[in-house]
């Protein structure tokens, strides 16, 4: 078995992704807060066709990779699944907030071929490479 190590690398952040993703998720939050329904305790009524409807919207002026959107609701969901669980033990107060820069990548947005490491931005258009091998 081989020991791996990591190491921060500085990687040119394709800033307009990252602030759009952030918009994404914060639409998604505001949307999805909507669905939760209060009798006692809280519970998300969030079906797999408002699922549908949010993505079809959120994808209206969306010009990078579908997957950002699809990891955005994701994303989304166990936020606010974990703060209803929190909330219904008293342990949460205020509705959960969107506030860090960062963007999750599928499996399906990126290759490794020959230490470089390639990130899908827009697809067949823009690409992210970071060179592992230096």
């Amino acid at each position: 078995m081989e020991a791996v190590k990591s190491y921060r690398i500085p990687v040119e952040a394709p800033l307009d992704l990252l602030e759009s993703y952030l918009e994404v998720k914060r639409k998604a939050l505001e949307l999805i807060l909507s669905h939760i329904k209060f009798n006692g305790k809280a519970h998300l009524e969030f079906r797999s066709g408002d699922r549908k409807r949010l993505r079809d919207e959120l994808l209206g002026d969306w010009k990078y990779s579908k997957h950002y959107v699809d990891s955005a609701i994701n994303s989304v969901i166990g936020l606010v699944k974990g703060w209803i669980v929190l909330h219904n033990r008293g342990r949460a107060g205020r509705p959960p907030e969107i506030t860090k820069r960062t963007a999750y990548i599928k499996n399906t947005l990126f290759s490794f071929k020959e230490g470089v490491l390639k990130v899908s931005i827009e697809p067949g258009r823009r690409y992210l490479e970071v060179d592992l091998a230096r």
